[in-house]
């Protein structure tokens, strides 16, 4: 009898301890699922708390083991390519429409889904596992429970120590972190766009002194997710920007980009801000209104709504407005920049006494690049993405040509100034599968092209200055001979006049210091 007992428990000891390494493994990689930096202390802690929980209520441990895999399955490729959930996240997953969202799906490399298939798998051998009649506690079920809950307050209790703030709400576990991180950043977002709504029935503050334009025809392309270091004309390594390097005009080797991602970076640099809050009914296009311009906005982008996402609510104050994509289920047909030129076309034919100013929002370069030029690349790279990547930069460069010559054509002068909104970040890094992505941790996240052609440039000039998206508004005011009360810039843009230290809004929305951050050429691997 004590044979058979022992027997028994032997056999039991050796399935237990097979479950507790199996435990591990889960909550290791569901700790790297959802985009947070690794934690020893928490992945041992999620385990122990996996094991009690069986202990305690087993058919509770398989609801929370199926929940957790299948949300880290889910999140794992989007967590490997941009992190924990953050307000930049929450905020593209409101403004992206069915095409883009596919096209983000289709981007991460093949093994990332292999990853979350594993995940699944690992969560369905969890679920088979037999429930059995459980012993008394024993002390190991107590050290592990208290290892759980000593485990819970250690953030918090720093926390406090540290700043003199104490809440749960701050524990490491990354399960809890990642639903406080969906839910509390996708109720900034709301807010955010509440805030936008309100701010669109205003009308702008705009004290204008003095309009003296130099040019009749004003025009300002936005490109989308262009590196500067990708095209040729701004230093990049490949010949692939015929136009831009040899066109008379103002090209600036320096300029940063105000943040990382489309609406944050463009609601930094195209509206007032004040103690670091966008307003966005004071924007260029109410600026250009204001002084009497005549104003169009045409983008290639898609339009959620009225005034939900930032783009849509300063493009919505021109006099005439026009998106290729509506941003719906419906209307997920995959149109071209070069469209945008009938409508430009069509606005240069009829001439009017007021000064005009044209916007294009561009796709450009945006992931997947291979999408926006059919597949087509002139010499691979790295990838096929990649190379797609580059001869994304000559189909842009040829539609400034094609711009350029619409307005040559029409006898007026005119000025055009092209930037991008922000850069990317290079990832699976020396492989076949190497493509580009959203970044805010290196530098080249915010270094873009910018550059200015008008009908009376005469030379190739070269700013090396260094110069910030966040002063683009004071740009816009010196280019177009618009003066605004509010509008009282320290330095002249266009120029090599020292500006200071330029600083960028991560995806967090913390300001920090553009030249602290690390460069990832040492890493990239493009040659």
């Amino acid at each position: 009898m004590n044979i058979a007992a022992k027997y028994t428990l032997l056999v039991r000891g050796i399935t237990l301890n097979t479950w507790i390494p199996f435990y591990f493994l889960q909550s290791l990689v569901i700790n790297f699922s959802f985009g947070y930096s690794f934690s020893l202390l928490h992945t041992l802690a999620f385990s122990c708390l996996l094991f009690v929980l069986w202990r305690v209520a087993p058919r509770l441990q398989k609801g929370v083991v199926a929940i957790c895999s299948l949300l880290a399955a889910l999140y794992f490729p989007f967590g490997m390519t941009y992190g924990s959930p953050n307000f930049n996240t929450l905020l593209a997953l409101h403004a992206t429409n069915f095409t883009e969202s596919t096209e983000i799906i289709t981007l991460f490399p093949w093994y990332s889904y292999l990853v979350s298939a594993a995940i699944i798998v690992s969560g369905v051998i969890a679920q088979r596992r037999k429930i059995t009649p459980q012993d008394s506690w024993r002390r190991v079920d107590i050290l592990c429970l208290v290892f759980c809950i000593a485990c819970l307050f250690a953030v918090p209790v720093k926390n406090l120590l540290k700043w003199g703030h104490f809440s749960l709400m701050d524990t490491g576990y990354p399960v809890f972190r990642f639903v406080k991180d969906v839910v509390i950043n996708n109720q900034e977002v709301v807010n955010e766009k509440a805030r936008m709504l309100e701010l669109s029935r205003q009308k702008d503050s705009w004290q204008v002194l003095i309009v003296k334009p130099r040019y009749q025809t004003y025009v300002v392309v936005i490109g989308e997710s262009a590196r500067r270091d990708a095209l040729g004309a701004f230093g990049g390594q490949w010949d692939n920007t015929p136009f831009a390097s040899t066109v008379n005009g103002t090209l600036f080797l320096d300029f940063i980009a105000s943040s990382g991602s489309t609406q944050t970076s463009l609601g930094m640099s195209l509206t007032r801000v004040v103690d670091g809050v966008p307003h966005y009914q004071d924007n260029i296009v109410s600026l250009a209104n204001r002084a009497g311009f005549r104003t169009w906005w045409f983008s290639n982008h898609g339009q959620i709504g009225e005034y939900d996402t930032a783009i849509a609510s300063i493009a919505k104050r021109a006099d005439e407005v026009q998106f290729l994509k509506k941003g719906n289920y419906e209307e997920g047909e995959d149109t071209r920049d070069d469209s945008l030129l009938q409508m430009t076309a069509q606005v240069l034919s009829t001439p009017g006494p007021e000064p005009r100013m044209i916007v294009l929002h561009l796709l450009g370069s945006h992931p997947q690049a291979c999408e926006r030029t059919q597949g087509k690349y002139a010499e691979f790279v790295q990838s096929k993405e990649t190379s797609c990547y580059l001869y994304s930069m000559t189909q842009t460069d040829t539609l400034l040509k094609q711009l350029y010559q619409q307005l040559q054509k029409t006898g007026d002068s005119f000025s055009m100034v092209y930037f991008s909104d922000h850069g990317l970040t290079y990832k699976a890094r020396l492989t076949g599968g190497q493509y580009m992505a959203h970044g805010d941790q290196y530098q080249e996240n915010y270094q873009v092209p910018m550059m200015v052609i008008s009908s009376d440039d005469k030379a190739r000039r070269l700013i090396n200055a260094r110069r910030s998206g966040n002063d683009f508004l004071y740009f816009f005011s010196d280019w177009t001979g618009i003066q605004a009360k509010s509008l009282t810039p320290d330095y002249q843009f266009v120029s090599e006049q020292a500006a200071g230290p330029a600083w960028v809004t991560n995806f967090k929305l913390e300001k920090i210091d553009y030249s602290q951050l690390p460069s990832d050429l040492s890493e990239a691997g493009v040659n």
